[in-house]
């Protein structure tokens, strides 16, 4: 084929080819792990009734655990209102003129969860924030300096007397038993179930979009590779 034999052509081929495949690859990948991950979290979710303090108190050291309740006022505000949350830095901007984000702080402390009676610890400080109740950003204008390394910043978090959702595993803490948690979540139990549900139901669609356009991006290649 004539374009195998001129690299002006060859080029444009393997550009199609990569981003073909590329976009292939990430419908693929949300259409069916994705929208799996997201139905069987919602199913985790639905299968975990919400516990009392006393029946975590009474659960064998590793047990799975969902409790809901609100975050107390005891938990120590770690910026603004914030109790845990995460950070991102503005980066600037890609060819297409999106913002780049890059997470560079993640402050996710122990937290204290009241529930209708009495409350549960989460001790530990890896848990993942899933459904922040609340988003800051310095400033309207996006800013990087390149120069300095330092960018606009946004934050992410949960706040205190908010709703509140966690799942973990039951471990032994100084004062009792106290939840690992795996995920916190800003809100009931019955909205993450519908989050995740929502999820599960659009990233076929997306997958198959995204997919779609791989297919085409790939067609055009071959079309143009065949061509003489």
């Amino acid at each position: 084929m004539r374009a195998l034999h001129n690299p002006g052509r060859l080029i444009p081929l393997i550009v199609l080819g990569l981003m073909g495949s590329v976009f292939l690859c990430i419908g693929v990948v949300l259409g069916t792990v994705a929208a799996r991950s997201a139905s069987a979290e919602a199913d985790r979710a639905e299968r975990l009734a919400p516990a009392s303090a006393a029946a975590l108190e009474d659960s064998p050291l590793g047990k799975e655990i969902l409790v809901e309740g609100a975050l107390s006022a005891r938990n120590k505000p770690r910026f603004r209102d914030f109790v845990a949350y995460t950070r991102e830095e503005y980066r600037g901007s890609d060819k297409d003129g999106h913002a780049k984000w890059s997470e560079d702080e993640r402050v996710t402390p122990p937290l204290l969860v009241d529930l209708a009676a009495g409350a549960v610890q989460i001790g530990n400080d890896d848990y993942r924030i899933s459904g922040p109740h609340a988003t800051w950003q310095e400033g309207s204008t996006l800013v990087w300096n390149g120069l300095l390394g330092e960018g606009t910043k946004r934050y992410r978090g949960l706040v205190a007397g908010r709703p509140a959702m966690a799942i973990g595993i039951v471990r032994r803490g100084a004062e009792g038993a106290e939840l690992q948690a795996e995920l916190v979540f800003g809100g009931t139990r019955a909205a993450y179930i519908a989050a995740q549900r929502d999820t599960a139901r659009f990233m076929p669609i997306i997958g198959a979009i995204l997919g779609g356009v791989g297919v085409l991006l790939l067609g055009i290649g071959v079309r143009v590779g065949l061509r003489r």
